[in-house]
């Protein structure tokens, strides 16, 4: 089944097996199709298939491997015991099923997706094998196991719900407007919210469990979502997965008074003709101008709007996870190495429209 996200958005979350790998199957063949006709070189074309591939399998193998752990469990719980681990398997297999939403719907770039799905995966399979070694009668553990886990599954559904809902964005679009007003750059809102949870130090500099705290900040303050607390994750795995979608939501939280993507799509269009071109990224602005250069192929964009775009799969390259984790990492102090990288301008298909149609007609 799917159910509805609430506040009135426009997304749904897919529930069912079935129609998350239906929903990965299709985002798959429609990107095939988008790249081919967008990557005019055979090398890089089939490197980019090979992302959609990779996106695609490791979607599904998630889901079933998730869907056999859950019922490892529960045929245990029903034989006379390990209902707790039962339970905890079911959070697991939810929480992923959030992450995959999240994934599929949220993330237009599949080679973004790529890198998410790769976090949710590695957290995963932490969780499953935390569950693993803990024995039935370790309650304290176990609760401890099943705090985590639940606190993880509801972080990452206020995440895939909040980030492209209509509903919800319009919820941060006053907050953007005043850091607009105020000439508030990104990095600035970054190390005021340091500043105000009394962290010392650079962003850069300071653990992710702590940077993860920052965003959540930024979050509450806008009125985007209500983030549960954090403070007690100590997973790496947990954490590199939140602080990831968290900063998704941090940067379309701080471009939403900003027509972005009009902008991107409107240099983009006249650079639809050229192939490969390259990007230059401009630390210094806030989200003004993207402007596109016929004659040297070079698409000059300003940093937040570089990472709307990869939201948007506006701009296409294969280690967009990795500037993005650039870029989050540093809270926007540091500009992603992009000019020796080559950018493909493709639209590519929206998964949350996609997952509208499944949930309506299956």
């Amino acid at each position: 089944m799917a159910a509805p996200m609430g506040d009135g958005g426009d997304l749904v979350m897919l529930m069912e097996v079935s129609q998350l790998k239906k929903l990965a199957l299709l985002l798959r063949n429609n990107e095939e199709a988008q790249i081919t006709q967008a990557v005019k070189s055979q090398n890089e074309r089939v490197k980019y298939l090979h992302s959609v591939n990779h996106a695609y399998n490791h979607a599904v193998d998630l889901l079933d491997d998730g869907s056999a752990t859950r019922n490892k469990y529960a045929a245990a719980a029903a034989g006379g015991g390990g209902e707790a681990k039962a339970s905890i398997a079911e959070d697991v297999l939810e929480y992923v099923k959030y992450g995959l939403n999240m994934s599929m719907q949220n993330v237009r770039n599949c080679c973004l997706r790529v890198d998410c799905i790769g976090k949710i995966r590695a957290h995963y399979d932490s969780l499953v094998a935390d569950l693993a070694g803990l024995h039935a009668d370790d309650v304290a553990n176990l609760r401890r196991l099943a705090k985590d886990t639940a606190m993880f599954k509801e972080c990452m559904f206020e995440h895939c719900n909040k980030l492209r809902s209509g509903s919800a964005r319009a919820m941060s679009k006053a907050f953007s407007m005043m850091l607009k007003q105020e000439g508030i750059k990104f990095p600035d809102l970054v190390k005021r919210h340091k500043n105000k949870l009394g962290f010392e130090g650079e962003f850069e500099h300071l653990t992710d469990a702590q940077k993860l705290e920052v965003y959540n900040s930024i979050i509450e303050e806008s009125g985007r979502a209500k983030m549960p607390v954090t403070e007690m994750v100590s997973t790496a795995a947990g954490v590199a997965v939140l602080l990831a979608t968290a900063g998704l939501m941090v940067w379309d939280i701080f471009t939403a008074e900003h027509t972005v993507e009009a902008v991107l799509r409107n240099s983009l269009n006249a650079l639809a003709e050229v192939g490969a071109f390259a990007v230059q990224v401009v630390v210094e602005g806030a989200v003004t101008e993207a402007v596109a250069d016929l004659e040297l192929g070079v698409f000059v964009v300003s940093m937040a709007g570089f990472v709307a775009g990869a939201i948007a799969g506006l701009l296409f390259v294969a280690v967009a996870g990795v500037l993005v984790d650039l870029i989050m990492g540093t809270g926007g102090n540091v500009a992603p190495p992009v000019t020796d990288l080559k950018f493909h301008t493709a639209t590519m298909p929206d998964g949350m429209q996609l997952a509208y149609i499944i949930s309506h007609r299956g």
